[in-house]
Parts: C-alpha cells; sequence; structure tokens
C-alpha cells in the first residue's frame, strides 16, 4: 500500500491561508537558508517554558522565565507589541525581555494554578484520517496539554496563545484546539491514561498578551492610577485571560475530523497537480518568508525557481513528527 502523506496543524493553517505557499514549504521543503526570529519563534519559547512548568500532577518545574530565559540563549530578536486598546500604535520590545517579564508577571497573577491538576504535557500523537473508507493522510501532532480541574472535577485540553491582542470570539470555530480535541481522548484512552467512559470536556484556553507589565502603581482593583493618584483614564488591556471553557460535542467532533479530511482532499489535489496551488494575496504577504520568489512568480518569470535553489534550503518539513509519534 502507497504511504499517505503526513498532515500537521501548522501545514493546515498555511494552507487555508495561501496554497502556493503551502506548495514550496510543505511539498517540497523550502526553507530560507537565514530564519529570523520572529512571532512563531517567540510563541514557541513561551510553550517550552509553560511545558516545563506545569508537571504531572500539582507539581511544578523551574520558574518560566527561567526556563525562557536559557531557551533565548544569545538570539537576538524583537517582538512587536502595542501600547493600549485600539491597536493602533505599536512598539518593538526586545524579545528576551519581554518573554521574561511576561513569564514572571504571568506565575505572579495566577501563581502554582493550584486548581490545575495536569494529566498529560506535551503529548505527541499519530491519527490516520479516512475519506471514504480509505486512509489519505496520517494526521500527526501534539498538544499543549490536558488537565483535571479541581474546581468542577472536570478534564478539559488546554490551548496556551501569546498574541500582541487577545481575540476570543473565533474560539468555538477554532480548528486547532478543536482538531486536538477531537482526538486527545481516545488517545489517552488507548495509552491507558484516561479510564474507560473519562471524556474531555471542552477546552481551556489560556492567553498571553505580548506586552511589557505596566508600571504604573494600581489601586485595590487594579486599575492604574495618575501621578496624583486619581484613576487613569487610560487602562492597558488585560496581559492574561482565560475565557470560559468551550465545551465541545460528540457533533463536533464528527464535524472536526470530516473538515480534516476535506481539507487533506484538497491538498492531494494541488500535490498531485490535479488543481493550481493559488494565492490570497493580502496587506500581510511582505512579511510572508516567500516574498521574493512570490513576487518573481507573479511577475510571470521562472527566475523564482533560482531564486529558491540559491537563497532557500530543502528538508523534510516531517521530520520532527516522524521521530515523536
Amino acid at each position: 500500500m502507497a504511504e499517505v502523506p503526513i498532515l500537521r496543524t501548522s501545514e493546515r493553517a498555511t494552507f487555508k491561508r495561501c496554497a502556493w505557499r503551502w506548495l514550496q514549504e510543505y511539498r517540497y521543503g523550502y526553507r530560507p537558508r537565514h530564519v529570523q526570529a520572529d512571532a512563531l519563534w517567540f510563541g514557541i519559547g513561551i510553550h517550552e517554558a509553560l511545558a516545563k512548568w506545569y508537571l504531572r500532577g500539582k507539581r511544578r518545574g523551574p520558574h518560566p522565565a527561567d526556563t525562557w530565559h536559557k531557551w533565548v540563549g544569545d538570539e537576538v530578536a524583537y517582538a512587536k507589541t502595542y501600547l493600549d486598546e485600539t491597536y493602533d500604535s505599536g512598539v518593538w520590545e526586545d524579545a528576551s525581555e519581554l518573554g521574561e517579564a511576561m513569564l514572571e508577571e504571568y506565575v505572579d497573577f495566577y501563581g502554582r494554578d493550584p486548581q490545575w491538576h495536569i494529566i498529560s504535557v506535551e503529548q505527541p500523537f499519530s491519527v490516520r484520517i479516512n475519506r471514504n473508507g480509505k486512509a489519505v493522510a496520517v494526521f500527526r501532532s501534539r498538544w499543549d496539554g490536558v488537565l483535571r480541574n479541581l474546581a468542577d472535577g472536570r478534564i478539559y485540553l488546554v490551548e496556551h496563545k501569546t498574541a500582541a491582542q487577545i481575540v476570543t470570539a473565533y474560539l468555538e470555530l477554532d480548528d486547532q484546539g478543536g482538531s486536538y480535541w477531537a482526538v486527545a481522548s481516545q488517545v489517552l484512552r488507548a495509552k491507558g491514561v484516561l479510564k474507560e467512559g473519562e471524556e474531555i470536556a471542552g477546552i481551556i484556553y489560556n492567553f498571553l498578551r505580548k506586552a511589557m507589565p505596566d508600571e504604573r502603581p494600581r489601586n485595590e482593583q487594579g486599575l492604574c492610577l495618575n501621578k496624583d493618584g486619581s484613576v487613569s483614564k487610560k487602562q492597558p488591556p488585560p496581559m492574561f485571560v482565560r475565557p470560559d471553557p468551550v465545551y465541545r460535542t460528540r457533533g463536533e467532533q464528527k464535524t472536526q475530523l470530516e473538515r480534516i479530511s476535506d481539507e487533506v482532499a484538497v491538498m492531494n489535489a494541488v500535490r498531485d497537480g490535479t488543481i493550481p496551488a493559488t494565492k490570497t494575496p493580502t496587506k500581510d504577504c511582505p512579511r510572508c518568508p516567500f516574498w521574493g520568489p512570490c513576487v518573481l512568480h507573479e511577475h510571470g518569470s521562472d527566475s523564482y525557481k533560482s531564486v529558491l535553489k540559491g537563497n532557500y534550503v530543502q528538508i523534510d518539513p516531517y521530520e520532527d513528527m516522524r521521530k515523536s509519534a
């Protein structure tokens, strides 16, 4: 039987954003020779710090700010933060200092989260995706965590998210968390972690806003004060947000798995040339790592191919998933 392609979470988002970029990045495996630290790099570091903080049970590991500091090392990078709730202005902060300050504030704010009994952390998984009774892909990824909330006794998937601005309205349709939730209960029961009949009730989203702490004095309600002690009219948006859990149903589980199957069908059609790899131009395109060759391709020039060969390297984009799943 022919080997079916691997599917990872990051490529689902990339494909829906721009099929042409997906083709270069995941079909041909191109990566820039010199990768700059960016928002993805920043998020990975925060996830790494939190993964080592939330150990199984109620134990906690090294302070996440210390883990972050070691993870960054000598990397020099900057991250854009926003000054107020209007998000119409921004400032670039030293990413190392920003991450450390955020995580110091995070632990001060939540403490050791004694109500969180951790069941699983950074669990890799491998699930076959079928379509019309035939395997079309192997979905391989890892979720951030699974916990039992001692406050209500229910089990939840945890999704850590870093963002310049925190938006929660889309969470009921969040593909990433929804796809993890759709498979996590079965995976953990198969491993003997969950007992028969135990289900993951929903998803807890744990947002950390990319911002330096506001150093102004605060009153008992936590509101920032002016120099004269009056409450400032300009209050920062919250640095940390945990909305009410998003609860999922069996029907939504079916919908999530069918959506993955549908996406794979379209990906495979692009992969084998049945349909073209289309583009979705937006104002964010200049930040894409394939901006240069994309512009040349848009001009109708084949020189984009030589740019890819000269300025990019080809790797196996699924190598880490092959090893871990």
